[in-house]
């Protein structure tokens, strides 16, 4: 697997896992608790999920070109935009225990992927 291919892997199981997921069966209780905004309805929640499933449908297709060797321009600049933007409001927000993971998770996967975009070779040669 080349090393781009693992770093979108990261990026879509831990935002599977931590983002979509919650925001899809978490209550609307609990989830105005963890993000610390008020819904009229467990429904805006649903859909920033629904959002979240649709970035990683789009991150998935970076996989199959970066093993075929051809580096996916267009699923890391999506990425650049979307993980670079994520961080930006977290932090523009303020740092506190519930955003801080988030936040970081954000900025190195925006990290990894701008320095791919340096090393496009290298970023589609195998990991091991």
């Amino acid at each position: 697997m080349s090393w781009i291919s693992l770093l979108l892997l990261v990026k879509i199981v831990v935002t599977l896992v931590l983002v979509a997921i919650p925001f899809l069966f978490v209550s609307k209780e609990k989830l105005e608790i963890i993000v610390n905004i008020k819904a009229n309805s467990p429904q805006f929640f649903r859909l920033y999920g629904v959002a979240i499933i649709a970035l990683l449908v789009g991150y998935s297709f970076g996989i199959p070109l970066a093993e075929s060797g051809v580096f996916p321009w267009g699923v890391v600049s999506m990425g650049v935009v979307s993980n670079g933007g994520a961080a930006f409001i977290l932090v523009s927000a303020g740092l506190n225990s519930k955003n801080r993971v988030l936040a970081l998770f954000f900025l190195f996967i925006t990290l990894g992927l701008v320095l791919s975009t340096l090393f496009s070779q290298f970023a589609v040669q195998k990991a091991w």
